[in-house]
C-alpha cells in the first residue's frame, strides 16, 4: 500500500456559533498529516441525532448550546450506546469541567482560544485511537468472557459428569461390600476359581463346611476337597463352565480337611470381564448330608413297613363283638373298637362317613330337640 495515501476522517462539530464552525474547519485544512471532512450540526437535536446515526469517526461537541449544556447531551448519548469519540469544546478553562466531561464518556477536553491546528490534531487522532482500543479492549474482553463461559460450562458438565461418576464408583463399591458381606454371612460354601480350577475366594461357610481356612485353600487346586474318584467329573465341569455353561443343583461328593465324605449339592457359574470374556468359575455348595441321610432312613424304614405289610395274615376265624357298642375282644381279653382291631390285624383302614337313613335319623331327633 502506498504510504503516501492519507485516511479521510469525517468530523461533526456540534456548535450553535457558525463562527466557531468556520474557524474550525480553517484549522482542519491547515493539518497536512491527514484528510478531514468537517460537517456541522447547530442544534442539541440534531447533534444528538447524528451521534446516535454513528456516521462520523470523532464528534466535536460545545459545552454551551441552544437548550442545554454538552454534558447533557454527552451523557445522553452515552446512555444510548454512543461508541464514537466525543471531544468537549469549552470556552474556559476550569478542572471540574474536566473532571465532569471525563465522567460523561468524553473522550478529551479543549479549551476555545487555546485550541491550534496540532493540538486538534492530535486531540483527534488521540481520541479515535483512544476509542478503538477501548472497543477492541471490550471486544477482548467479552471474547475472554465468552471463553471463561464457555470454559465454566465445560468444566460444569465435566464436575457433574465426575460427581455422577464418582456416584457410580460408590454405588459399586457399596454394592461389592454387600456382596462380600453376603457371600461372607451365606451358610453356602462360595468359592471361586480360576478356569484351570485355582482357588481364588474362599468364604467362611467353606471353611466350616470343609474344615479349611481360607489361606489354606486360596492358591490351591479345588481338588484339595474333590475325592479322586471324582476328578474326572470336576474336570468335566469345568470344561462346561468354560464353554458358558451354568450347572444348577448338581449332586455329588466331596471331601473335607478330615477325610470325610459329605453330600454337597453344586450351582456352577461362569464369572466374566467387562467384555464379557470368561475368566473364572464361581461355585456355590450347599451341605445335603443331613438330608440324605433322612431320606436313606425314610427308604429304609419303607422297606421295614412294607416287609411287615407283607407278612400280616388275613382275618379269619370267630370274633367275640359285643352286640350294643360293637367292640371285639382281643386274644388278650381287651375290648377294642372294631375299627382299631381291623387296622391292626389287616392292611384296612377305614374313613368315617355317615349313611342318608343315619343321617335322616339324626335330623329327626335334631326337629324334636329344637320344637319343630
Amino acid at each position: 500500500m502506498d504510504a503516501t495515501v492519507q485516511t479521510c476522517l469525517k468530523v461533526l462539530l456540534i456548535e450553535d456559533d457558525e463562527d466557531d464552525y468556520i474557524i474550525f474547519r480553517d484549522m482542519l485544512s491547515q493539518i497536512g498529516s491527514a484528510k478531514f471532512l468537517l460537517q456541522w450540526a447547530n442544534t442539541y437535536d440534531s447533534g444528538l441525532r447524528e451521534i446516535c446515526r454513528a456516521n462520523h469517526d470523532v464528534y466535536l461537541l460545545d459545552y454551551r448550546l441552544d437548550k442545554g449544556d454538552g454534558l447533557e447531551l454527552l451523557r445522553e448519548a452515552t446512555a444510548r450506546g454512543g461508541e464514537i469519540p466525543i471531544i468537549l469544546l469549552t470556552g474556559h478553562e476550569g478542572y471540574d469541567v474536566d473532571i465532569q466531561a471525563m465522567s460523561a464518556g468524553a473522550s478529551d477536553y479543549l479549551v476555545k482560544g487555546h485550541i491550534t491546528p496540532n493540538t486538534l490534531e492530535r486531540a483527534i487522532r488521540y481520541s479515535v485511537a483512544q476509542k478503538r482500543a477501548e472497543l477492541e479492549l471490550r471486544k477482548y474482553r467479552n471474547h475472554l468472557e465468552q471463553l471463561v463461559q464457555e470454559r465454566t460450562r465445560e468444566l460444569e458438565t465435566a464436575n457433574d459428569q465426575l460427581r455422577i461418576e464418582i456416584d457410580v464408583r460408590r454405588m459399586a463399591e457399596r454394592a461389592i461390600r454387600q456382596l462380600a458381606a453376603i457371600v461372607q454371612g451365606s451358610d453356602d460354601a462360595i468359592i471361586s476359581l480360576t478356569l484351570e480350577g485355582i482357588v481364588t475366594s474362599w468364604n467362611k461357610a467353606a471353611e466350616i463346611i470343609y474344615g479349611y481356612a481360607a489361606s489354606e485353600a486360596i492358591g490351591q487346586r479345588i481338588s484339595i476337597n474333590v475325592p479322586p474318584e471324582y476328578f474326572e467329573e470336576m474336570l468335566e465341569l469345568l470344561a462346561r463352565i468354560g464353554r458358558g455353561e451354568r450347572i444348577f443343583h448338581h449332586e455329588t461328593i466331596r471331601k473335607k480337611k478330615n477325610g470325610e465324605y459329605l453330600n454337597v449339592s453344586l450351582t456352577i457359574s461362569p464369572l466374566r470381564d467387562d467384555d464379557g470374556t470368561i475368566i473364572g468359575v464361581s461355585t456355590i455348595a450347599r451341605d445335603i448330608t443331613e438330608r440324605e441321610r433322612v431320606r436313606k432312613e425314610k427308604e429304609k424304614l419303607i422297606r421295614e413297613l412294607q416287609d411287615a405289610l407283607a407278612n400280616v395274615k388275613t382275618l379269619r376265624g370267630l370274633f367275640p363283638i359285643c352286640a350294643w357298642c360293637k367292640k371285639i375282644r382281643d386274644d388278650q381279653g381287651y375290648w377294642q373298637q372294631i375299627e382299631a382291631y381291623i387296622r391292626d390285624h389287616s392292611d384296612a383302614d377305614f374313613s368315617h362317613c355317615i349313611c342318608p337313613v343315619c343321617a335322616e335319623e339324626e335330623r329327626d331327633k335334631l326337629r324334636r330337640l329344637m320344637g319343630q
